[in-house]
């Protein structure tokens, strides 16, 4: 996909003034000591990765990700969301960008190709840890920021993941000036995430492979499926009147479907690092987990009709954007399932038809089923039951 402009020049006057309340707060809120260090937010271009072999310590920062610097991040790291988060109102659209900020951080150290297999383990489970106490301890969190680009120097991670990682204690510090609601979910939802990454990895060290489905719902849940449940429980706190346990039901269902897709069309990508995380290999297997995935994208549909289109219609266009395009990449794998580079892009101008279609359908869910059967013509799919698969692999109830 080609490169998208970020979605923000400028800070808004609301920003701003977020932006020198929640430095305020996080001032008031860190010890004395840490707090004599803070100093004024360096700009996004003059900003540099810390050196992890550095001699000195480097002091606890009190610091918050700004407005600017939350967003040029974003439109770093994951350019799809660069361009469909900003269709929610604030403070929503901070809330799940952040949120999906935090857990970048997480991926891209379980994903680093060149750190090691027991540190990684450790440090996921450090941060599984620290995300549950809702990062209480500013001296850990300080840590797991060196030691995450300990893990990282050498090359593994691509340099603007590094970056972010590099800010990982002032994209936390703003979590901290959430309401208390926001922050408890997307801490939940961090938790979850690093522990299942930390399992998968320790499998991994066993040489225990991806072997059935089964074992595919279960990795997909445990870096989709709980943030489909962390994006479900922030939208219903957008929206009171949305229908809580109807979008949970479906939530694992459409972060699967998402991340099934990612897969299917990374596969090569993968394969080359050493990973692999469908257990088909020819093509019949393939083509039988892009029914599956279909199938999943459908419930993604079902969960958008869940939401109100006039009062959640920016959250229905931020999920429906991102289904839609996953449909388009998914019917190139069907086409080509066996392509030796897995070349399955969306060019610039295909993703600016399907906003304008989105937009369109938005508001209605009998248009938005329209194009969802446009989209998926002539796609073969397997539908499962998504309430039988949260029962199965989620631990968002049960987690603590």
């Amino acid at each position: 996909m080609d490169t998208f402009p970020p979605p923000h020049n400028q800070q808004s006057p609301q920003s701003a003034r977020r932006d020198a309340h929640t430095q305020a707060a996080a001032a008031q809120a860190a010890p004395a000591a840490v707090t004599a260090a803070t100093a004024t937010p360096a700009s996004v271009e003059s900003s540099s990765v810390p050196n992890a072999d550095s001699k000195e310590n480097p002091e606890p920062s009190t610091q918050v990700l700004t407005s600017e610097e939350l967003y040029h991040h974003l439109n770093l790291v994951s350019r799809s969301f660069a361009i469909t988060i900003p269709f929610m109102k604030e403070p929503l659209r901070d809330q799940v960008a952040l949120a999906y900020l935090l857990c970048r951080i997480v991926d891209t150290v379980e994903d680093d190709a060149n750190a090691a297999l027991n540190d990684k383990i450790t440090w996921l489970s450090d941060i599984s840890f620290l995300a549950s106490d809702n990062f209480a301890d500013e001296d850990v969190l300080t840590g797991l920021r060196v030691r995450a680009l300990d893990l990282t120097k050498n090359g593994g991670s691509a340099p603007d993941d590094v970056k972010l990682l590099s800010d990982l204690d002032k994209a936390v510090h703003l979590l901290l000036t959430f309401d208390d609601e926001v922050k408890d979910i997307i801490c939940h939802a961090v938790s979850i995430l690093a522990q299942g990454m930390s399992s998968s990895l320790r499998r991994k060290r066993e040489h225990e492979e991806i072997n059935s489905l089964d074992d595919v719902d279960n990795y997909c849940y445990s870096v989709a499926g709980v943030v489909g449940e962390m994006l479900a429980e922030l939208f219903c706190v957008a929206d009171k009147k949305a229908d809580k346990k109807e979008l949970l039901e479906l939530a694992v269902s459409f972060g699967e479907g998402l991340q099934l897709t990612n897969i299917l069309r990374d596969r090569a990508k993968d394969e080359a690092r050493g990973a692999r995380f469908l257990p088909a290999t020819e093509a019949e297997g393939v083509l039988e987990y892009v029914a599956i995935t279909q199938g999943h994208l459908d419930d993604a549909i079902s969960f958008i009709c869940e939401l109100s289109p006039t009062r959640s219609a920016g959250i229905r266009m931020f999920c429906l954007t991102n289904v839609a395009m996953a449909m388009t990449l998914l019917r190139q794998v069907s086409h080509n399932p066996m392509d030796p580079q897995c070349n399955y892009k969306i060019s610039r101008s295909k993703v600016k038809r399907l906003f304008v279609l989105c937009r369109m359908a938005v508001r209605s869910n009998a248009a938005l089923k329209t194009l969802a059967f446009v989209l998926s013509f002539g796609m073969k799919r397997q539908r499962r039951s998504a309430r039988q698969l949260r029962d199965k692999v989620s631990l968002w109830d049960h987690y603590a």
